[in-house]
């Protein structure tokens, strides 16, 4: 009986090493680790003339036809102060052309004559609007209601303009009224509209 106790237990011990033998043996191992691996995402942010995250400058013209014509231009810096580029796209949106009602002189040629008369100006076909990016040309186009999509179909058929980061471009937008092209009917007209930059990342081809 003790003989046998002591083959048993032999036999565990036996057992219980092959285990621990196939557990702690092992071929040849080595682990390399990278340290701190990271993502960040690059920015892309744009300002109109130092102006970000608000609205920029608005144009303001009045009491067009005091000495027959009227010309201007406004010119905007845009900047990217991102840190990857961005394709610059422009266009004018919600173009209002206004009566404003007609004085005798206006009544005669205009049949619309609404206060504040939405739509029914004609101030907007006698301006005529050019569009540049540096001393380029890109857009050229009336301020006619009919006419603001003009602006976004000829920039986006123009040259791709890529402000990369930080970089910048100017865009000039310069009118002009051709004392021909107008007369009593735009008597008291007046017109309001928005100008609208966006920026987008450009990939990698």
């Amino acid at each position: 009986m003790k003989n046998k106790k002591i083959l048993l237990v032999l036999a565990l011990v036996a057992v219980f090493g092959f285990i621990g033998w196939q557990v702690t043996s092992a071929l040849f191992t080595d682990t390399e680790t990278t340290d701190n691996s990271t993502f960040t995402a690059g920015t892309l942010d744009m300002n109109v003339d130092g102006n970000n995250g608000v609205q920029f400058d608005n144009i303001v013209v009045s009491n067009i036809g005091v000495d027959g014509t009227v010309s201007g231009g406004k010119t905007w810096t845009i900047n990217n102060s991102g840190s990857v580029p961005g394709e610059l796209s422009f266009k004018v949106l919600n173009v209002n052309n206004y009566d404003n009602g007609c004085n005798e002189p206006e009544a005669k040629v205009d049949t619309t004559c609404g206060t504040p008369g939405l739509g029914e100006g004609e101030l907007g076909n006698a301006i005529s609007t050019t569009v540049k990016v540096g001393n380029t040309q890109v857009v050229s186009s009336t301020l006619a209601t009919a006419n603001q999509a003009q602006y976004a179909t000829q920039w986006d058929a123009s040259d791709t303009v890529v402000i990369p980061a930080g970089g910048s471009v100017t865009v000039t937008m310069d009118w002009a009224t051709d004392p021909t092209a107008y007369g009593n009917e735009i008597q008291s007209d007046s017109l309001d509209f928005d100008i609208q930059f966006d920026l987008t990342q450009v990939l990698p081809s």
